[in-house]
């Protein structure tokens, strides 16, 4: 294979996730009073996904940043430096 085609196949294989803490939404027009319900279900079905998913995302980058902060502290507290601890 060529570096062209090799090119091809890594952008072909890449992967973009967004993550964002807005609604993104829509216009729907011209709908009828059932399809509106229908659709307004499904946003809230999205929505409570889309909270279920982000929870555990903000715990755990949560976890990892107490975690560095900790081992940042401990070496302060290595270098002679005193902790503000309670």
């Amino acid at each position: 294979m060529s570096n062209l085609d090799n090119e091809k196949k890594a952008l072909e294989s890449v992967k973009t996730e967004f993550e964002t803490t807005e609604v993104i939404t829509t216009n729907v027009y011209k709908v009828s009073p059932e399809q509106k319900e229908k659709l307004d279900r499904l946003a809230e079905e999205r929505l409570e996904k889309a909270r279920e998913e982000a929870i555990p995302k903000i715990r755990e980058r949560y976890e990892q940043r107490r975690e560095e902060i900790r081992q940042l502290q401990s070496k302060a507290d290595g270098r002679g430096k005193p902790s503000a601890k309670k």
